[in-house]
């Protein structure tokens, strides 16, 4: 295919590895870190507009609205601010559906005696195994990192770590469930998964595209102890996204892993430090993640990879 199109079309355009290894670097990194852009750009846009709305809401509303907004402020901001990440991410849709597709920048198509994973029926004791173990994982993970950072003293070491804490668990139960375990896996994962880390890939060398990709997740989220808990997250969703060869496997760590944390911890103060038996059981938590990992690595995907 040749390459003078449209600049649109060339940013969503899943080019094959073969031909992105000519690019020059200044052309790879505008193919990567261009869609990050737009998604901010969209992302920011709406997220302007939003506010805009909600203040004349507050300034010429009727009384019941302005009692609605004033009781619920937190709630309506944060379903704005997922409405407007899914406007982001779904900007760049038709980049993510092309390559989180099975031969997205592959040489060839896959011969006809080749598995087809993607579409590979298993059995419902292998796929029901494969991805609770990866559910579990995802808890133990996210659980263990949660609570030792907090009794380090890490998580509140960070002022705008502890701002962004508030914010979350401001908003309504239900509604917290809903952005955290699966609006944000969305956009998050279509955006740093299925754009970023599938055409980094193809530009770099595997461990780079792994460990870039992830630290930039992590960097996203805008302050240190999140930094770290995403890149940390980051790497193990790359990785087994690479092994379940599915885009519902980021999305489904992903997920788990805000649901658990946000449920554990909603409706309480942020937790102290130096708690003796917070930090055992985080450590716990973590031991019995790694245990996971391994048996997911041994027994379940190589059934995934052989069929």
């Amino acid at each position: 295919m040749k390459e003078r199109m449209n600049p649109w079309r060339w940013i969503n355009f899943p080019w094959k590895e073969e031909e992105v290894q000519k690019w020059p670097s200044l052309k790879k990194t505008a193919y990567l870190l261009l869609p990050l852009l737009i998604y901010f750009v969209v992302h920011d846009i709406a997220e302007i507009l939003f506010s805009v709305l909600l203040e004349m809401l507050v300034r010429g509303g009727s009384e019941r609205t302005v009692t609605f907004l004033d009781q619920y402020w937190s709630t309506v901001r944060s379903v704005l601010y997922g409405i407007a990440s899914l406007a982001g991410a779904g900007v760049l849709w038709t980049g993510v559906k092309g390559e989180i597709s099975p031969d997205a920048g592959k040489e060839e198509i896959r011969a006809e005696s080749e598995p087809d994973i993607q579409g590979k029926k298993w059995t419902d004791v292998k796929r029901f195994t494969a991805y609770w173990g990866l559910a579990m994982l995802a808890f133990c993970v996210a659980a263990g990192l949660n609570m030792i950072f907090t009794q380090i003293g890490f998580t509140g070491s960070s002022e705008s770590y502890q701002t962004v804490y508030r914010m979350q668990y401001g908003v309504t139960f239900g509604a917290g469930l809903v952005l955290y375990g699966v609006i944000s896996p969305i956009a998050e994962e279509a955006v740093f998964r299925g754009l970023l880390y599938n055409r980094m890939k193809r530009c770099f060398h595997y461990g780079i595209a792994l460990v870039v990709s992830s630290l930039l997740f992590g960097i996203y989220h805008g302050n240190l102890v999140q930094a770290v808990y995403g890149s940390i997250l980051g790497i193990l969703i790359a990785y087994f996204y690479d092994q379940y060869k599915s885009f519902a496997a980021p999305v489904l760590f992903h997920g788990v892993a805000n649901i658990s944390v946000y449920v554990m911890t909603y409706g309480s103060e942020p937790a102290q430090a130096g708690d003796k038996i917070a930090l055992i059981t985080g450590t716990i938590f973590l031991a019995a993640a790694v245990l996971l990992f391994f048996y997911l690595k041994k027994k379940c995907l190589p059934e995934i990879n052989t069929g």
